[in-house]
């Protein structure tokens, strides 16, 4: 999968406010901020007063932010500018007489569900007159679009925004089968629908969430249970690997309302990823690497998810194991430990590889990232002498 590379790194490190104003989507769905490509790290409808702790977890963005309730005082009149404040880019909705906001990168506009197409169309084309320097995303209906549902008119309505997001849970094909796997179907699927795009892909966003949650009484009521640690930053990196350019995360839980009810393991699980994603947004967000790259697994049955990058003379192998069984891994470059060094990227350290090739067991549903960087070349002898 390719990434089109745009000149500068990300503005945002945590604790620092993120430079914002223009906004535009890549050719490969790729989001750009003021000219630099970012990874967005959202929320999904969260209050004012919740912004500084989302933004300590490592989040840059929140998608359809809502105003407080009474009970709550604050120092900022509307969400846009505790949004400012904060240092966090917002994805909101369009309305007539708002007024402009360098905060503001793009417009949630509305569900695209199977006849909703002329409605779509009228809310995407009213947010790009208003301002055609953000982009325009919609939600997608989830449950028809994966079970492979009305495929020409979401083919037909992704022609149209410049960024897509949904809900996707491991359990929202089937309650008494869960799938973590669900987030890969949905960026798959949607890149599907974008081969023939006009414009080339859209950006891809897909919402998931790091808690136990309860579904509205009207939609069955239904608990579903927290991923773990290893599961949240599965799907993480599954939607990344797969091809997706941002990721959301739905904290809420209906009846009784809550707006936020994350499990501290993976308050932590959270801001360890924001904090790897941000550090690794350069890569990611490079072309795809032209090295004759081989991941296979020792397992005949075994599941691998990987993709590559290339960037400043650096190759990088993002690889999961897609399995809860564990795996041994083989890594295989022409060159790998002679022509080649390899560094674990997650852990920032040296591995040792030599034949071209490199042996890892992976538990169930882990991470590796091997950078590959040029040997440096050997010290000539005579040259020695001559000093």
């Amino acid at each position: 999968m390719s990434r089109s590379w745009a000149v500068g790194l990300v503005a945002a490190l945590l604790g620092a406010p993120m430079a914002m104003g223009d906004s535009r989507i890549g050719s490969k769905g790729q989001v750009f901020v003021e000219g630099n490509a970012v990874i967005p790290l959202a929320v999904w409808v969260q209050p004012q007063y919740l912004f500084e702790y989302h933004r300590q977890l490592g989040m840059n963005c929140i998608i359809a932010p809502t105003r407080e309730r009474a009970e709550f005082r604050l120092a900022h009149a509307s969400p846009l500018a505790a949004a400012t404040a904060t240092g966090l880019g917002v994805v909101g909705s369009p309305r007539r007489g708002q007024q402009a906001s360098r905060c503001m990168w793009g417009y949630n506009v509305a569900v695209a569900r199977p006849g909703s197409m002329d409605r779509l169309k009228r809310s995407i084309q009213w947010a790009r007159q208003r301002d055609p320097n953000r982009f325009v995303m919609f939600n997608i209906d989830i449950h028809e679009f994966l079970e492979g549902q009305s495929p020409e008119f979401f083919a037909e309505a992704l022609k149209h925004t410049d960024a897509v997001i949904s809900h996707v849970w491991p359990e929202v094909r089937d309650p008494n089968r869960p799938n973590i796997r669900n987030v890969a179907t949905f960026v798959d699927l949607v890149r599907k629908h974008c081969k023939d795009r006009p414009g080339g892909e859209v950006s891809i966003w897909p919402d998931i969430n790091p808690h136990r949650w309860h579904r509205k009484n009207s939609e069955g009521g239904t608990w579903y249970p927290s991923p773990s640690r290893a599961e949240l930053r599965f799907q993480i990196w599954l939607a990344l690997i797969h091809g997706a350019d941002g990721v959301c995360f739905f904290p809420i839980s209906f009846d009784p309302f809550v707006y936020a009810q994350i499990p501290a393991q993976n308050e932590a699980e959270l801001a360890w990823n924001s904090k790897l994603i941000r550090r690794m947004t350069p890569a990611l967000t490079a072309d795809e690497s032209p090295l004759k790259i081989e991941v296979s697994s020792d397992r005949k049955d075994g599941i691998v998810d990987t993709t590559t990058r290339q960037i400043g003379g650096k190759h990088y192998v993002f690889v999961l194991n897609g399995q809860r069984e564990p795996q041994t891994m083989t890594l295989k470059v022409d060159g790998l430990g002679t022509k080649w060094q390899v560094r674990d990227a997650v852990e920032d350290k040296a591995v040792a590889a030599s034949g071209g090739v490199l042996k890892v067991r992976l538990d169930g549903l882990a991470l590796r990232i091997w950078e590959l960087r040029p040997a440096p070349k050997p010290v000539s002898l005579k040259a020695t002498a001559r000093e």
